[in-house]
């Protein structure tokens, strides 16, 4: 079975188990069967009722906003596939051509500096810093914020 994107999902109703969906780029009839996918949801059924305002209906158009009944929860921004037959008109195009083979890229060179136009070495990825022992200080001093009133002075 193809499957054709036909709308996404903007709300989820879980008391009820109804999924509002936007239909963005086809449109979705009652009796079609629909697949609901995004990162933790995968869902396959058919399109058993369709409301658009309260309304029933049989059919929706692209551009419309839908409440359909579904099985399981799903989330927003889950895509909604409808799943059609293959079409025999258009068979799959034949691939005979090999992929071409990656060449691998040179090695970095050492590129001049902007200022002093002397060759510097590249960085490796991953490659740390040496760390430096840092010099022992003093605890840093509060600063109080002037209008707070630990910073007034008081006259006594």
């Amino acid at each position: 079975m193809e499957r054709k994107k036909v709308g996404e999902v903007f709300h989820f109703f879980g008391h009820i188990g109804v999924a509002a969906i936007k239909l963005t780029d086809g449109s979705l009839a009652v009796g079609d069967t629909v697949q609901i996918q995004g990162p933790t949801t995968n869902l396959e059924q058919t399109v058993d009722s369709l409301q658009i305002e309260h309304g029933v209906v049989s059919n929706a158009a692209q551009g419309q906003e839908v409440g359909m009944k579904v099985r399981d929860r799903v989330r927003e921004k889950d895509f909604v596939y409808k799943l059609v037959p293959p079409s025999e008109t258009s068979p799959a195009p034949k691939t005979t051509a090999r992929k071409p083979v990656a060449k691998k890229a040179p090695p970095k060179k050492a590129r001049p500096t902007k200022r002093t136009g002397k060759k510097r070495p590249v960085k490796k990825r991953g490659a740390k810093k040496p760390t430096r022992a840092r010099k022992a200080s003093r605890a840093p001093r509060r600063k109080a914020r002037p209008s707070s009133r630990k910073s007034r002075r008081r006259s006594r």
